[in-house]
Order: C-alpha cells, then structure tokens, then sequence
C-alpha cells in the first residue's frame, strides 16, 4: 500500500466508525475488502489483467465458499446479496468509465460488458452445478491445491511470467515483441493462496463454522492485511468480526493510530532511508572496501526488517481502527539469541503457517512410515526444505534456494547443539556468565541472519559470492 492509499483507508474507516458502527462494520469492512483487491493491482500492459486477476480470486473464493463454509448448500438472504453486490462490482467499474468517471474506477482494464455477462453467467452456472451435483470434495480440494500452487509458481519464476505474458498478449491480440515478466502482476495472491490452502486442508472445522459469503470473502482478502499480511486464521478472525462491539472506540483508535505512525516511519523513513545505502547489485560491484560492504549488508538487514514491519504495523493498526485484532508478526527478531527463536520472532504467521502445513505432517509422516531413520536426518530433511521453500515462495531461482538452505542448516545445527552439546556445558548457565553469553549468542544470530541476507538480497549466485569474498 502506498502513502496515499493508507490515508484513504484510514479516512473512511474513521467517519464510519464514528457515524455508523456498529451496525455497518461487517457490510463496510466487506465492501472496502472488494474495492481494495481491484484498487490495489498495478496497472498492467496488456489489457484487461489487472481486472481478471482479482476477480479470478473472487471466483476460486466463492466456489471455496459453497463447497467448504456453507452446510447443505443453502442460500440466505444475505448470501444473495452478497453474491449480488460482488457480481456488480465489476459492472460498476465499467459504468463510471462509460459516464467519464474512468479517474476513480481504479484501473483501465475493464473488459466489456459483454465479457462481464458471460463471467457472470459462467459462474452462476458452476454454483447451479456444485449445488446440484453430488461433489467429490477430495478432488475439488486437489484440483483448487493444484491451481493455486501453480500460478504460485508461475508468479515466482520470471522465465514462466514472460511466457504467461507471451501467451496473454497473443490472446489479447497485442504485439509479444514487448512481452516481459514485470506484465505479470498480481498483488495479494501469495496472502490470499495461504488463506485458501488453510479454508481447503481445515475445511471440516471451516464447514462448522457456517460462515456467510459476506464474512467468508472479508477474511480471504481483508484489506489492511491482503498485500503483506499476517496470515491469519479463519476461526480467530470469524470471532474478531462478530464480536460484541464494546464502548473501546477510543482505545481503538490510541493503538490503531500508534501502530499506524510507528508503521509509517518504520517504512517511510527508515527503510526508505537505509534503501539507498543497502546491498543490491550495484552496489556489491561498486564497493571495494571491506568495512564499507558490512555497512551495506547491515543497511539492507535493518532495511528489510523496518519495511516489512513497518507495513505489519500499518496493517494491525488498519485492522484495530476497524475494531479487528490482527496477529503479530514481528517480536525483536534481531535480538534473538539463536536461529530458532529468531524464525519463531520473523514473520510469526508465515513460519507457523508451513510449520502447521509442511512441517508437521511432513514428518509424522516420515516417522510413521520409515522407522528406521534417524531422528537428526528427519529434522535435517525437514528444516531444510521447509526453508528452501519459504525461500522459494519470495521467488523461483537459485539464490533464494541457497538462502533457504542456508537458514535451514542453521536451525538444524542448532537443534544439534541443544540436543548434544549444550546439556554437557551446562556450567555457562552461571548467573556471572549469563548476560556476556547472551550478548554473544544475539550478536553471533544476528550476523548469521545478516549473512544470509546476502543471497536474499542478490539477483544471482555470482554477485553472492562477489560480496562474499569482499566481507572476509
């Protein structure tokens, strides 16, 4: 989100707080979750895109919907109108370009009605299908796992963007000669795919909950938290837009506020502030001096801490203005004194999300069917891809997978040295030797994590082992 857009969401969410809560949160925090997914993609070369792209998300969400979060398939009242209201959108957009408006309607690409018409027809004819048709969830449940891992993909890797791109321009009858990977645009997936994946695997406790269309479409792209998140749960923020409002406007909007300015100068000012010093690729061609090449690698880790942060912050701070608590995702991971606690400290949603999704099934799975492995192999074998692919989902290529090696190693020779060595010294757990050893262990983390930044922050492995060689 950028400056203007955070001023405009704060604004609306304080009239409306004022004036007309409680009774309109849940229908305002729905219809400001549509508006943000179509008003917050970039505009995009080839036409029509930064339309289908959120709108796709609404089709998958709903089809989500009807199979997991309704019982017996009935419609209420209330889902009508809210399939009404999403179906409209669309249509809406088109109308204030048609009436000269085309300045607040978000984008340019909006196709014409008569592609609107059959969107519209097509997936009111898979619902009549779905409701119809006795449904094998298991299959829908692959099928939709399948597709949103495979756009995953394809975002992630620029080489399958440009041929996405290529095919996009083809279909559009628009010249492939300008095709590039920066075509392919689609802010917000990422989050929303995590939501979804959680709605399909928990679907059973999802299916209990008997969630209206309206509160099932505002929890998989809620606005404040769609871009960068947290991820968060269905049944915690079911309960957090249903709860009883209590008389804590006020307090709301002290907390909402302090997050929201923290978030700004963390991202604004510092992060905006260390970017022009930070590591990227010309600078670890410019610089020579080895001390000058800390400096840029200790930049970019603060940097990269101070922009992620500082959009969680805006995003909690967001969410509370709308009288909804959002999960903390940071907690001073740079004072962590192992690796461990640093990735239970950094991005807490997203750790906790493969930890309950890859992790733990992946190795109940491998304790349960092969026996005779070896405890330390398990925990390599996990930890590590668990962090190759955490590295993976930033991007498809080799630096983000050595990065994720790279941490992955580190959590497992932690995890060693708990089990084996650290029961054997146990006499460094002397008061007099705790503060120094504690100073050392977050100093000796932090450059671990600094260190790794190095592959994060590089285009390629060559331009990593350049910086490499210049810090020792």
């Amino acid at each position: 989100m950028f400056l203007n857009q955070i001023i405009v969401a704060i604004s609306i969410l304080l009239f409306f707080r004022v004036f007309f809560w409680p009774k309109s949160k849940n229908w305002l925090l729905f219809v400001l979750s549509l508006i943000a997914i179509y008003y917050l993609q970039p505009s995009s070369a080839i036409r029509s895109l930064s339309f289908w792209f959120p709108t796709l998300i609404l089709i998958i969400s709903i089809i989500a919907w009807w199979l997991y979060a309704i019982q017996e398939k009935k419609l209420s009242k209330m889902d009508l109108i809210s399939l009404v209201v999403i179906l409209a959108f669309p249509f809406l957009f088109n109308l204030l370009k048609f009436i000269g408006l085309s300045e607040i309607s978000f984008f340019s690409g909006t196709p014409k009605f008569l592609y609107l018409l059959l969107f519209s027809g097509l997936l009111i004819l898979i619902l009549f299908f779905f409701r119809k048709k006795t449904v094998n969830q298991s299959l829908v449940s692959i099928i939709l796992i399948s597709l949103v891992v495979s756009i995953l993909v394809i975002l992630k890797s620029q080489a399958l963007s440009r041929y996405l791109s290529i095919l996009l321009r083809q279909l559009s009858g628009q010249s492939i000669t300008l095709s590039s990977a920066d075509d392919i645009k689609w802010v917000g997936f990422s989050y929303f795919a995590f939501r979804l994946i959680h709605i399909i695997i928990d679907r059973e406790g999802v299916g209990r909950l008997e969630l209206s269309l309206r509160d099932f479409i505002t929890y998989i792209v809620f606005f404040p938290a769609f871009t960068s998140g947290p991820i968060d749960r269905i049944e915690r923020f079911n309960g957090e837009l249903n709860k009883v409002e209590g008389n804590a406007i006020n307090e709301d909007f002290v907390e909402g506020g302090s997050r929201i300015v923290r978030g700004i100068f963390q991202k604004f000012i510092l992060a905006d502030s260390l970017a022009l010093i930070s590591l990227n690729s010309h600078i670890a061609k410019s610089i020579n001096k080895t001390g000058w090449m800390w400096l840029a690698l200790y930049a970019y880790a603060f940097r990269i801490f101070f922009d992620f942060s500082g959009y969680t912050d805006i995003a909690i701070g967001i969410g509370k203005l709308a009288g909804i608590n959002l999960p903390e995702n940071f907690k001073r991971p740079y004072l962590s004194k192992n690796i461990t606690i640093f990735w239970n400290n950094w991005h807490i949603t997203l750790t906790q999300w493969f930890r309950t999704y890859y992790f733990n099934p992946v190795t109940r799975f491998i304790r349960s069917n092969n026996k005779n492995l070896s405890p330390a192999f398990i925990i390599f074998f996990t930890q590590i891809t668990t962090m190759v692919l955490i590295g993976l989902w930033h991007g498809i290529n080799w630096n983000y997978f050595v990065w994720g090696v790279w941490n992955g190693m580190g959590l497992f020779i932690h995890n060693r040295w708990s089990d084996k060595i650290k029961p054997k010294i146990s006499f460094l757990q002397d008061k007099r030797l705790l503060i120094p050893i504690n100073v050392i262990s977050v100093v000796f983390t932090f450059n671990f994590t600094a260190l790794g930044w190095v592959w994060f922050s590089l285009p390629s492995i060559t331009e990593s082992v350049l910086v490499f060689s210049k810090l020792f």
